[in-house]
Parts: C-alpha cells; structure tokens; sequence
C-alpha cells in the first residue's frame, strides 16, 4: 500500500491562478498557433521556467547575495525536471 500512496502523489496536479487581460490573450493566441490548449501551454512554460532557473542556480555550498550584498539570496531546488 506505501508504494500505491507514492504512485497518487506524483499524479498532476491542478492549481488556479489570476491573469491579466493582455497575459491571458497573448497565451491564447500562442496557444492557437502552437495547436495545444492553453492549460497545455501554462504547464509547458512553467516547466521550461524552473528547468531554466534549476540551471543557473548556485550550488548550495556557495554563499549568494542579492543586490546589496546584505541578505542571502533564496535558493530553489526543484526535482523531476
């Protein structure tokens, strides 16, 4: 049963979110001319996102700061991609 629960964790997962006109218009036109739905495209962008950012992150023994060098920066660790 432990190894049925892991296999119903990894299942998709839907979420909601809020976008302004002109974003919504500019997924749905993309969406269009790709042929893909724009649920298909939000999901598409925000995997290649996080792959992108998992790319240029600071390994984690390194110290990093923002701007003003006063603060650490926040690191993401993002897994399965």
């Amino acid at each position: 049963m432990n190894e049925r629960f892991r296999v119903l964790q990894r299942q998709p997962r839907r979420i909601s979110i809020t976008l302004s006109y002109h974003v919504h218009e500019a997924l749905l036109s993309r969406s269009e001319e790709e042929g893909r739905s724009v649920s298909n495209l939000c999901a598409f962008l925000l995997e290649d996102a996080l792959r992108d950012q998992q790319r240029t992150i600071v390994p984690s023994s390194a110290v990093a700061t923002t701007g003003n060098g006063s603060h650490p920066a926040a690191r993401v660790k993002v897994r399965g991609y």
